[in-house]
């Protein structure tokens, strides 16, 4: 039994036959100002709709709170949740956001076990399409271990580390692949990041960064002592991710 709890509905005319879209996301049509099924998997969701209305019928849409949600596959607990696009007609299940995670309009409490099935999600959202670049949180690690480091996803994904060499040239690694792509949320093909590396060696001592299980590395990879070099890491496979060098500054 999926759990509901209604905070807002609100109720609009059906602009087509959407008597078999129950539980299903709506948008609501720019020009008609009436319901509809969504033409493609990016437009903004209005909500779920709550009832079963024929073409000019009022139509309930669960626009905050939890509903039930019509899945396409088989979802688990935690997964945000977007709208499926197969067709005209078929369109508005609930599935996996995955990466696009800007089209989410929901949190999935209860599972679903298969297509077709219901699951119960929170409703969040909508959020902005993603353009430029947004704010995000850093974390800026210190490193001077006399040794080589093998540097954890937290520290590379946390955007900044200061490493001093300590009385010595390092070939310092990079995270394996596996621990990057663990450390990414709802991780796919193409997430992306970067890290910047600051050597701050008080004598000609380098940092070379090495590379580790599934990684690819691309460019040169030694920083010099007073030289920051960037690196962008992008997951190329749910196993694998290339590390390109972007260049260096000289501080």
């Amino acid at each position: 039994m999926t759990t509901e709890n209604r905070i807002l509905d609100v109720s609009y005319e059906a602009g087509e036959s959407l008597t078999a879209d129950q539980y299903k996301f709506v948008v609501l049509d720019s020009t008609t100002g009436k319901v509809r099924r969504p033409d493609s998997a990016a437009e903004v969701l209005l909500g779920v709709l709550q009832n079963a209305p024929a073409s000019g019928e009022a139509a309930v849409i669960r626009i905050q709170g939890i509903s039930q949600l019509e899945m396409n596959a088989a979802v688990a607990i935690g997964k945000l949740v977007s709208a499926e696009y197969v067709g005209a007609a078929d369109a508005g299940k609930g599935q996996d956001a995955g990466i696009n995670w800007e089209f989410a309009r929901g949190i999935v409490l209860e599972a679903s076990a298969a297509e077709d099935d219901l699951a119960s999600v929170m409703l969040i959202g909508p959020f902005p399409t993603l353009s430029g670049n947004m704010i995000r949180q850093m974390t800026v690690t210190t490193e001077a271990t006399a040794g080589d480091v093998t540097y954890t996803a937290a520290q590379i994904l946390g955007g900044m580390i200061l490493r001093d060499p300590n009385g010595g040239a390092r070939a310092d690694l990079f995270p394996t692949a596996a621990n990057i792509i663990a450390a990414i949320k709802q991780a796919g093909a193409g997430n992306a990041f970067v890290v910047t590396i600051r050597n701050t060696a008080d004598a000609a001592e380098t940092i070379t960064m090495t590379t580790n299980t599934g990684l690819t590395l691309s460019g040169t990879m030694t920083i010099a002592q007073n030289n920051s070099k960037a690196f962008l890491a992008i997951v190329t496979s749910g196993t694998t991710v290339t590390i390109y060098s972007l260049g260096t500054v000289v501080h």
